[in-house]
């Protein structure tokens, strides 16, 4: 299996983090600890919290200077910057891990009813209405109170 570096952002350190940035970073530790299961090699750098990790990298040293922390994450494989910016979908990180093509295909069909779903606690304009309507349940947008 291949080693997987991800360089991060601070995160929410003041507690008080955007939902979808919450959202991305659970799925992101449950992903990470996905692949340390099944054998692959994934460490992940914060900035605040591991400075000497990212002045060990050339990589890293050279994104930062050329790009700022705008290139956070950063995502290394096998020392080649295969994502900067924005965090991987759990397939790209599967298939970066060099997963067989049946655990593929389970991450492709998890990221497509991931996709599907509506965040929790978040408004959904009615189209009937136009009125704002609290979507607080977790369905896939068949439940009546969402659509």
């Amino acid at each position: 299996m291949k080693r997987i570096e991800i360089y991060e952002p601070a995160g929410c350190a003041s507690g008080a983090c955007d939902p979808m940035i919450e959202r991305t970073l659970t799925r992101m530790e449950h992903m990470v600890q996905d692949l340390r299961e099944r054998g692959v090699s994934v460490s992940r750098f914060n900035v605040m919290d591991d400075g000497p990790a990212f002045l060990a990298s050339d990589l890293v040293k050279e994104a930062l200077a050329t790009r700022g922390l705008e290139c956070l994450p950063l995502v290394i494989v096998e020392g080649k910057i295969e994502s900067e910016a924005e965090y991987p979908t759990d397939l790209e990180l599967a298939k970066w891990a060099g997963l067989p093509w049946s655990d593929l295909e389970i991450y492709a069909e998890r990221e497509k009813r991931e996709l599907a779903r509506p965040m929790m606690g978040f408004e959904v304009l009615d189209a009937d209405d136009g009125e704002d309507k609290e979507c607080d349940c977790d369905c896939d947008g068949d439940c009546g109170s969402c659509s």
